[in-house]
């Protein structure tokens, strides 16, 4: 084994998930290591303490939740992750969707800031995505340059069945005109290219 800087003077922490060096007729498609094999071993686990990678078997750099990020080229060491500790320290850096928190709770209050909730299936990495979520009611939100753009369904319904119209909003009771009555000051479809192309879309 090869000490890592964190273990140098001291033992390293049992590992919870070790290589197993038993012989199996399997290969990573990753690495393509034979399981068992010592290049599984190099590839998948921590050369310290024997601990599996949290990080892929790709690429130069592995992840070692006891013992922090190696450098396979070049050997070296970097310390241990530990967000926790960052936090406790002041030092970790605000999370983006705190912040969009915080503006809605001024802009809405805080009790429909507690009911929203981050959404990351969206394609589009220029906004912030959300849902006011209440029981099995949500409102879709966006968040960017501090402001907010509350979806309402596209009025061509019958063309276009996922494309939605965002009305921008300042306050609860903008919220509460689109979640009841649909776009209010708002731009077009974000789907309205398809328009012209006709169909259901």
């Amino acid at each position: 084994m090869t000490s890592c800087p964190t273990h140098h003077n001291s033992p390293p922490p049992a590992a919870r998930h070790p290589h197993d060096g038993q012989s199996a007729p399997l290969v990573c498609k990753g690495c393509l290591a034979p399981a068992g094999s010592e290049q599984e071993r190099r590839s998948h686990h921590c050369p310290c303490c024997d601990e599996k990678y949290a990080s892929s078997c790709l690429g130069n750099l592995r992840d070692c939740p006891n013992c922090g990020r190696l450098n396979l080229d070049t050997g070296q060491w970097q310390r241990p992750n530990d967000p926790l500790t960052d936090l406790l320290r002041g030092h970790l850096a605000p999370d983006p969707w705190m912040q969009v928190r915080e503006r809605a709770a001024g802009l809405f209050g805080r009790q429909v800031a507690h009911h929203l909730h981050q959404v990351t299936f969206e394609i589009d990495r220029t906004r912030l995505y959300g849902e006011i979520v209440v029981g099995s009611r949500a409102l879709t939100v966006r968040y960017a340059d501090g402001r907010f753009e509350a979806a309402s369904d596209c009025p061509r319904r019958a063309e276009c069945r996922r494309g939605r119209v965002w009305t921008p909003v300042a306050g609860r009771e903008e919220l509460l005109h689109v979640h009841l009555h649909g776009p209010g000051r708002a731009v077009q479809c974000d789907r309205a290219e398809r328009h012209a192309a006709g169909g259901v879309r």
